[in-house]
């Protein structure tokens, strides 16, 4: 039987996964600082959803064997730490991946169709009708930066809409030209300079830190798009409001942000024509049961010693998510 705090609420389904395999369970937010404190020495598995989990933490629990995320992105993990101690970090790996895709093709077609505007002027001047602006995703070419669970979704979804798709992820060797029929363009200048809309599915790191600024985002053509729904940071802030407002890109829209939440000075909030959500993209009632469910079984798994392989976080320098 082992020990496991749950550091924040979440979708019931995944405690009673861990209670019915007959583990006890800590409900972290119960509790002060003291008390759970106190209770470090006791535990055998932390399911985090966002809370940190820095190595001075996982230092204080000498029976730590794995930290389960609800989600895949563990930047609020010490990961480094966490394998150098032979702590397991697990992620629901496609617990949130259909979530996040359909999030990502709602904001391309919110910017391209501008449903804002259209309500407000049926509610206050229906004769500004028109007046409105509309284009056609189908007749943009997008680049997916990241092929891996979500790329590949959005890749699909933009496919549908009769979207040019190219690819771009540094796991491809150099010699692949298509991938299940995109494009794949090795060279990432080269690729912004062709691209209409771009969508980044990576996770941060220090290589993918502010890998898209001011240079390479004026290097797409002017009336572009930019959509982020992975990790703030990815995309600096600062260029798409400068972007935006001297009109280069056309609009932009953020789930993620390079301070959450979100500060009263980021610079994305002067942005023109910007759609933002509140890291929210993978919270529909399906994705959240799912990532819940995956990361209590994830625990139960590495119990058994029968954790899955592809469950297993990797820490790679610019791989899909």
């Amino acid at each position: 039987m082992a020990c496991v705090l749950v550091t924040e609420i979440m979708d019931p389904s995944g405690t009673s996964i861990i209670k019915d395999a007959g583990h006890d369970v800590i409900e972290g937010w119960t509790l002060s600082a003291d008390e759970l404190g106190a209770r470090y020495p006791d535990i055998d598995a932390i399911m985090v959803r966002t809370n940190k989990i820095p190595a001075d933490m996982m230092a204080q629990m000498p029976n730590l064997k794995i930290v389960s995320k609800h989600g895949v992105g563990c930047d609020n993990i010490d990961v480094t730490y966490a394998r150098a101690n032979n702590i397991a970090v697990a992620i629901a790996v496609d617990a949130n991946a259909d979530s996040v895709a359909e999030h990502t093709l709602m904001f391309m077609l919110m910017l391209a169709k501008n449903p804002r505007e259209m309500d407000r002027v049926v509610r206050e001047d229906y004769s500004l009708r028109k007046a409105t602006k509309a284009v056609d995703i189908g007749a943009r070419t997008v680049l997916v930066v990241g092929y891996g669970r979500i790329g590949t979704r959005v890749a699909r979804l933009c496919a549908t809409f009769g979207m040019t798709v190219l690819i771009h992820d540094t796991k491809f060797t150099g010699a692949e030209t298509k991938i299940d029929g995109f494009e794949v363009v090795h060279d990432i200048d080269e690729a912004l300079r062709r691209t209409d809309v771009l969508t980044v599915h990576i996770p941060l790191t220090n290589q993918t830190a502010s890998l898209f600024g001011h240079d390479k985002l004026h290097m797409m053509p002017a009336g572009s798009y930019v959509v982020n729904c992975a990790r703030g940071g990815i995309i600096d802030e600062t260029a798409i409001r400068d972007l935006t407002q001297s009109g280069h890109l056309a609009g932009a829209a953020f789930d993620v942000f390079s301070h959450e939440p979100i500060l009263p000075d980021n610079p994305i909030l002067a942005a023109k024509n910007t759609l933002l959500s509140a890291h929210t993209a993978a919270f529909t009632t399906e994705g959240l049961e799912r990532m819940a469910s995956q990361a209590g079984q994830n625990i139960c798994d590495h119990m058994n010693g029968t954790l899955c392989e592809d469950n297993i976080y990797k820490l790679e320098a610019f791989s899909g998510t």
